[in-house]
């Protein structure tokens, strides 16, 4: 927007004072001049014009200008659009009234040229500044939007988890949850050529475009993982590598991986620098130890592989350190004892994921204060 785009609305009775005032505008370069006579036509051309800035009388017959400003304020705020009295009340107590009115600015009758004219190019250059950081806003906005969308198509959808619980037997769930508009968090299940079932759940440091930028990365690379990979330690040992070229120094991400055999059971997982995940078979949960050093941040780490069964029935709990690092004063919202005994009293047949994020949420109500996500791989029995 510039002073070419701007329209300005006259409201005063006197023909003389609206002709006045339009030479006075338009001297410094504004050409769209709109006038009226009075409160209540002033409203009628508001709606038809749309102006940028009023110059308003007061006392005018029909609607005198308190009124006509006092309806202008239900329907725009100040900064969507200024209103400078032009009134030959000059006390105290009339200024006063023009400001409770709704008024941005007043100036003074007989006006002034030079000082109408530093008013209304100051509010006009403050209409143009606002316009155009709203315009920034919202293109912000859509492309935030886009972004997020863009992140969340990433996650597997109920199609995919569908397909594989009904050809495998391996029900899988997720839930991520980010403190902004886009996050670092990451989630995703897989087949392998020997026929088992995987699970990466990884968490970039940091929040925002950079971190989820990361999450991009990781999608891609797990798109053109090499198929001889021989389970999740060395599924660890491939992302660490390209990981550890891609990031910005001090960046590098939290990660565990796992691979469920459907038809032993058998379940083989490695962890990055993860919390350790909880296991819920026969109505009880425990933690399985992992241990490991972050992706991206060594080129020569190493991962090592632990073993167990799945026995059917059984779920594993994934999740990142959010759920059990955020912090309610100077205690954690949630530790690891609360966890446990959440996992075991929502039992393995609940939406184990939304149950404890509503428990969550209902200790550390509004969004989480790092991204938070929640995945279980469960063997159907």
């Amino acid at each position: 927007m510039t002073l070419d785009d701007v329209t300005v609305l006259i409201v005063d009775d006197n023909p003389l004072n609206r002709d006045l005032l339009a030479v006075i505008v338009g001297s410094i370069g504004i050409s769209k001049i709109e006038t009226a006579a009075n409160g209540r036509e002033g409203l009628e051309a508001v709606e038809r014009h749309k102006p940028d800035l009023i110059l308003l009388d007061v006392m005018m017959p029909e609607m005198d200008g308190y009124e006509m400003c006092r309806r202008l304020r239900a329907l725009h705020h100040r900064d969507e659009l200024p209103v400078l009295f032009v009134t030959a009340l000059d006390t105290p107590s009339e200024r006063t009234a023009c400001f409770a009115a709704g008024g941005t600015d007043m100036v003074c009758k007989p006006v002034n040229m030079a000082e109408v004219t530093a008013r209304v190019s100051l509010h006009l250059e403050n209409r143009i500044l606002l316009a155009g950081l709203k315009t920034y806003q919202n293109r912000i906005r859509e492309e935030l939007e886009m972004a997020h969308a863009t992140q969340e198509s990433l996650h597997p959808d109920h199609r995919q988890t569908a397909d594989i619980l009904a050809r495998t037997g391996v029900d899988v769930r997720g839930i991520i949850e980010t403190s902004s508009e886009l996050g670092g968090d990451f989630w995703t299940v897989f087949e392998t050529p020997r026929r088992t079932v995987g699970v990466l759940v990884a968490d970039f440091t940091g929040h925002g475009v950079a971190a989820a930028f990361n999450t991009v990365r990781l999608h891609a690379l797990m798109s053109r993982r090499p198929a001889s990979l021989n389970g999740p330690a060395e599924l660890l040992d491939f992302l660490n590598h390209e990981l550890n070229r891609l990031l910005q120094p001090g960046q590098f991400a939290a990660a565990f991986a796992c691979e469920l055999d459907p038809a032993t059971g058998g379940l083989t997982y490695a962890g990055a620098m993860t919390p350790q995940p909880i296991l819920l078979e026969d109505g009880k949960a425990r933690y399985c130890p992992v241990s490991g050093p972050p992706l991206g941040a060594f080129v020569d780490a190493g991962y090592d592989e632990t073993a167990l069964t799945l026995t059917p029935g059984s779920t594993l709990l994934i999740y990142s350190d959010a759920l059990i690092e955020s912090m309610l004063g100077d205690q954690p919202a949630v530790d690891e004892a609360t966890l446990l005994a959440w996992v075991a009293e929502l039992g393995p047949l609940a939406d184990l994921p939304g149950g404890l994020l509503t428990r969550f949420h209902d200790r550390l109500p509004g969004l989480p204060p790092d991204d938070l996500t929640l995945v279980t791989l469960r063997r159907e029995a």
